[in-house]
């Protein structure tokens, strides 16, 4: 069922929306909302809160099935050693049918870290589509670039600074795992309110942050609340984003290729589209997250224009809401790890 969508306003200045957005969100929690989620959050550090869940939130998800993300995750990997899986995950129905009757596989492309590089930012607007752009909420004039890419038909997200493991840097106003609960939600909405028109939500870097439950049970209820999905970048092995999500009963979803982990090295970005064709066949479709880099951008253009000749469909990351199963899931798998 499509669901319309909230978009955000901005606000005057960065403090006043964070301040606003944080005082709202205690209003709301009050109200009954978030209480659950909140009231063990607030006033405690992320790494050491227990997160629970009161009160059901706004929108409840379908009860999200396991055992076939299980089974998705388990011929991706047989994807990545090598092997030659038999058939798909979903064997055809038996009946005939025509050839043009089969859905195509679908293949759903992320450009993350837009916005701070911005004549890369300008270039990657200008791939032929359907293509999703996460932009990084701190990045300068990040509005005017996010209306640039929404002229251009493109879809958008907001790429969320989360806390990585060891000393890597996230940027301005990144979700902490020693934050109170107030510092969390009060940093939280000034990166929501950066810019408007946004579909969902995924993190930049936070291998750390995206391991604590209790943070991500909080950050869930309140994108849940929001109407805005999350999708999890999969920066590390020990996510529990779909744990969090699974227990307070919201969808999320996941990448399954990163293009260019390599930097630089057009045939590593060649050779991950090459692996996201194949899983995005034998599992009807493909999450797959790249960057604003030269070498990035020299390969992916001229891919994207013979996809659909190649038999795969372009969709927007918006796809994944509506993806019929049993075909596909509505947790993407993760298979390989960054950062």
């Amino acid at each position: 069922m499509t669901r319309k969508r909230k978009y955000k306003k901005r606000g005057k200045s960065p403090d006043y929306a964070g301040n606003a957005g944080f005082i709202a969100t205690i209003a709301i929690a009050f109200a009954g909302i978030f209480v659950g989620s909140f009231s063990a959050y607030l006033g405690q550090k992320g790494a050491t809160a227990t997160a629970t869940m009161a009160a059901n939130p706004v929108r409840t998800a379908k009860k999200v099935d396991d055992r076939a993300q299980i089974d998705r995750e388990k011929l991706i990997a047989r994807i990545l050693a090598g092997e030659a899986p038999p058939e798909r995950l979903t064997p055809p129905k038996l009946e005939k049918r025509r050839a043009s009757a089969q859905p195509m596989p679908k293949i759903i492309i992320i450009i993350d870290d837009m916005g701070i590089d911005r004549r890369a930012t300008e270039r990657a607007i200008e791939l032929p589509g359907p293509i999703t752009f996460s932009f990084l909420p701190y990045g300068k004039h990040i509005a005017d670039l996010t209306d640039a890419a929404h002229r251009r038909g493109a879809e958008i997200m907001l790429h969320l600074p989360m806390e990585p493991k060891g000393a890597a840097d996230p940027g301005p106003h990144a979700l902490l795992t020693g934050m109170t609960g107030a510092e969390f939600l009060k940093n939280l909405e000034w990166n929501l309110s950066r810019f408007d028109g946004y579909v969902g939500v995924n993190n930049h870097m936070g291998s750390k942050l995206t391991a604590d439950i209790a943070a991500m049970k909080t950050l869930l209820s309140y994108l849940n609340h929001k109407d805005v999905f999350f999708v999890d970048s999969v920066t590390d092995s020990d996510t529990a984003v779909r744990k969090a999500a699974r227990e307070i009963g919201v969808d999320v979803f996941s990448r399954d290729v990163f293009l260019d982990d390599t930097v630089g090295d057009r045939t590593e970005v060649k050779k991950q589209l090459v692996l996201a064709e194949r899983i995005a066949r034998e599992t009807g479709y493909v999450v797959a997250i790249g960057h604003p880099r030269k070498e990035t951008l020299d390969v992916l253009g001229p891919w994207l224009t013979t996809a659909e000749a190649r038999g795969f469909e372009l969709a927007y990351v918006s796809a994944l809401e509506t993806i019929n199963e049993p075909i596909s899931m509505k947790i993407a798998g993760g298979p390989t790890i960054r950062f």
